[in-house]
């Protein structure tokens, strides 16, 4: 008769033998046993292969609709998906994270003014779904009842409220906004250069032929140039009017040659019908900025504010997150992901 001590020895050393050999890639590994593995911890609170994967299906949907079933087969698609989930994982630690130090902080998390932009954000998204079920299959398909998205939407406002609160003593001073201004006042240049309109007609006989009697209409019979340009123009620009926007002389968006005919244009003057690289114009200038000028401190003193917050912030959430990933002894096992 086998000892109870044996008997627990022996499956002790099954189990064991039983691991050793899975690692070891001899005995297969069940689906289960795979959604369990777990990929991190937050303190007490794990992360497992299952909740990345989860959150990865939709990703993974969308590159087998682009690229077809066999992107998954290939190593290019492979590596794609595994930098996916490694990009999952993290995020899903640092929610919990964050879940975490919002319950430590007593925050009310059922607020009128979360719960209605709860309601809010949720009405905006049913709002892009016009046929009846619509809304209902997209959430489905997303892995969602319309209870668990209520849910999610909840916590990503209540996530998003918490960041709001630790970062709101995060402030920009008008020195460092003077200095920032004086460090790099060459990006706050608006170039020499001129506010552009044009009537494209393509790039064929049949496309110059029209920009002739176009043209003639204009210069002859004094029609609108934005009318002609909404009504005969090939372009997206057409819709406004063959407005493309300021540009300097010099810049690189806009073909060479077509910039050379704008070149050579007084304010309000309309060219005649001109070829470029894309085909056949009609262009006209306005505000023609003869030099460079330098932006006023007051003008970009919003941008340059905007930036510095972001980066003080962005640097403040880095430091504060880091610190909590050492104090909640958060360990993460990349190499686990499959």
């Amino acid at each position: 008769m086998i000892s109870l001590k044996k008997r627990v020895l022996t499956i002790v050393s099954a189990t064991v033998l039983t691991a050793v050999l899975a690692g070891c890639g001899l005995v297969e590994q069940t689906q289960e046993s795979i959604d369990a593995t777990v990929l991190a911890k937050v303190g007490d609170v794990e992360i497992t292969q299952k909740d990345v994967d989860t959150e990865a299906i939709s990703y993974i949907d969308s590159l087998k609709v682009q690229y077809g079933e066999e992107i998954l087969e290939q190593e290019e698609g492979k590596e794609v998906i595994k930098n996916l989930k490694v990009d999952i994982l993290n995020g899903l630690v640092e929610m919990r994270i964050l879940d975490k130090k919002i319950a430590e902080s007593g925050m009310d998390t059922d607020t009128e003014e979360i719960l209605e932009a709860v309601e809010e954000r949720i009405a905006q998204v049913k709002a892009a779904y016009t046929e009846e079920g619509a809304y209902e299959e997209a959430l489905a398909e997303a892995g969602f009842t319309e209870e668990s998205y209520h849910a999610f939407v909840k916590e990503d406002i209540v996530r998003n409220r918490f960041y709001e609160s630790i970062m709101a003593d995060v402030t920009v001073s008008e020195e460092e906004i003077l200095a920032f201004y004086e460090e790099n006042k060459a990006n706050y240049v608006t170039p020499a250069g001129a506010k552009i309109y044009h009537i494209y007609f393509g790039n064929d006989d049949e496309a110059k032929e029209k920009g002739e009697e176009v043209l003639k209409l204009i210069k002859e019979d004094g029609k609108d140039f934005s009318e002609m340009a909404k009504e005969h123009g090939k372009d997206s620009s057409a819709e406004a009017g063959g407005l493309l926007g300021y540009y300097g002389y010099e810049n690189t968006d806009l073909y060479p040659d077509f910039m050379d005919h704008v070149k050579e244009l007084e304010e309000g003057e309309i060219s005649d019908v001109v070829k470029s690289t894309a085909g056949y114009h009609i262009i006209m200038v306005t505000e023609i900025q003869p030099e460079d000028v330098q932006k006023p401190l007051e003008e970009v003193k919003p941008n340059i504010n905007t930036n510095l917050q972001s980066k003080k912030k962005s640097e403040k959430y880095t430091e504060t997150m880091e610190a909590w990933r050492e104090e909640l002894q958060v360990k993460v096992f990349e190499d686990k992901i499959q």
